[in-house]
């Protein structure tokens, strides 16, 4: 188990590695400059030079690439555009012109509403997507199978932000049956913590537990009919303790990790869902990025959503491989 942890270790630091330099070249390959962001609109050719001397963009790209990966580990210090210097401790991301502030701070600071959207989200996955799965591989071919699997493909086919429009109209602005979206830390007021952000939630999860629910149907299906569960029902264990003792666990495997893929994900923010509510998550704080210019928020809100999914996938890893021995021997 501890030569699988330290292989997984090494291609979770390779791919955070590759994905830097994507992202640190995708910067450098954008029409926008960052200097004229930067400078501003009235700003002449002799300040703008001046700016871009000052941000250090007139430095080969590979040394501009050495010194952001220097600041990820080691932190460093960045100039501004009047010249003065801007302490950035590490992990350092850069420093938005537009927001004035550490790409990082910035993302601090939105980080607790998509925690919160992604940890209500996922309860809902998880109840709606792998119970409905469950049950209908349960009842298979009963009146239940085909009520959950019609339930399943409205849920796989409806768009986040036509259901998340329709349901502020209906239930908000219409009835009044829910409060308007919005965020409140959970250390203030957790009951308006969760009002505010309710039915983002049930969006959210609704339209991503169809993935689970098919997923785990088709697993329990096919794990039913291994020797190991026959042999259990045989020996007279009970069907729903040989289904959730034995079935359930050989079939956790392909579960665990798309849920480990989809909690990185929403961790690196649910960026329509967050629009689509008007929550400033770092989905949002990546569109208004995109919309403004600002590369360096750009740059800094990727590697952050790609080191939440490599974090979480590995993590998935280990756990089927703890399932499974066969992973960790392969």
């Amino acid at each position: 188990m501890t030569r699988y942890l330290l292989k997984r270790l090494a291609q979770a630091v390779a791919v955070l590695v590759a994905i830097t330099a994507t992202a640190f070249a995708l910067f450098h390959a954008a029409p926008a400059d960052p200097a004229r962001t930067a400078c501003g609109p009235k700003c002449d050719s002799a300040q703008l030079a001046a700016v871009r001397t000052s941000m250090g963009l007139d430095r080969p790209i590979v040394a501009q690439f050495t010194d952001y990966v220097g600041g990820v580990v080691a932190g460093r210090t960045i100039t501004d555009v009047d010249g003065l210097p801007i302490p950035c401790p590490a992990p350092c991301l850069g420093y938005s012109y537009t927001l004035h502030q550490p790409v990082l701070a910035a993302i601090e600071d939105r980080l607790p509403v998509t925690v919160s959207l992604a940890a209500g989200a996922l309860a809902v996955i998880l109840v709606l997507g792998i119970g409905s799965g469950l049950t209908a591989a349960l009842h298979r071919g009963r009146p239940t199978d085909r009520l959950l699997s019609g339930f399943n493909l409205l849920g796989a086919s409806v768009q986040i932000a036509f259901l998340g429009y329709l349901l502020q109209m209906l239930l908000v602005y219409s009835t009044g049956l829910f409060a308007p979206p919005h965020y409140v830390p959970l250390t203030e007021h957790p009951g308006r913590w969760a009002l505010g952000l309710v039915l983002p939630w049930l969006v959210l999860g609704f339209v991503n537990a169809a993935v689970y629910a098919r997923l785990t149907r088709s697993q329990m299906l096919e794990t039913m009919h291994h020797g190991y569960v026959r042999t259990a029902r045989v020996k007279g264990l009970g069907t729903l303790r040989t289904h959730l003792k034995y079935t359930a666990r050989g079939a956790a495997g392909p579960l665990v990790q798309l849920l480990g893929l989809e909690t990185g994900a929403l961790l690196g923010g649910a960026f329509i869902t967050e629009t689509v509510f008007g929550l400033g998550g770092v989905g949002k704080l990546a569109v208004d990025a995109v919309t403004g210019n600002d590369l360096p928020t750009v740059v800094g809100t990727v590697l952050v959503a790609a080191f939440f999914v490599v974090v979480f996938v590995a993590l998935a890893d280990l756990v089927v491989a703890w399932l499974d021995p066969r992973v960790r021997l392969a």
